[in-house]
C-alpha cells in the first residue's frame, strides 16, 4: 500500500477539489479511488464553465509520477481534453 497526497489544480478561475490523502495498493486503485473523490467536486464548477459533458471523465497518471490530471474523451466526434491537472506525492 502507497499514500499519495494529491493538490488539485484550477478548472476555470476556481480550486474546486480539496487536496487530500489516498492511499491505494496500485495504480489502478489509485486512479479511481482519486476519481471517485474528485469528480462530485469538479462537476458543478465544470457546469459553471459551461463544460458539463466534462463531467464523464476519469483520473490518468503519466510516466511523470509526480503528476496526474482528468480526461474526458469523445469517441464519436473524435474530441477530447484534459483538465484539473493534479500534483501528486508519496506521504
Amino acid at each position: 500500500m502507497t499514500t499519495y497526497q494529491l493538490q488539485f489544480g484550477k478548472v476555470g478561475d476556481t480550486y474546486p477539489v480539496p487536496d487530500t490523502t489516498i492511499t491505494a495498493e496500485d495504480e489502478t486503485a489509485f486512479a479511481q479511488a482519486v476519481a471517485e473523490y474528485a469528480i462530485p467536486y469538479l462537476k458543478p464548477a465544470l457546469e459553471a464553465a459551461g463544460c458539463p459533458e466534462f463531467g464523464d471523465c476519469f483520473f490518468r497518471t503519466t510516466s511523470d509520477p509526480g503528476y496526474g490530471d482528468f480526461m474526458w474523451i469523445d469517441l464519436a466526434s473524435g474530441g477530447g481534453a484534459r483538465f484539473c491537472a493534479t500534483r501528486i506525492s508519496t506521504a
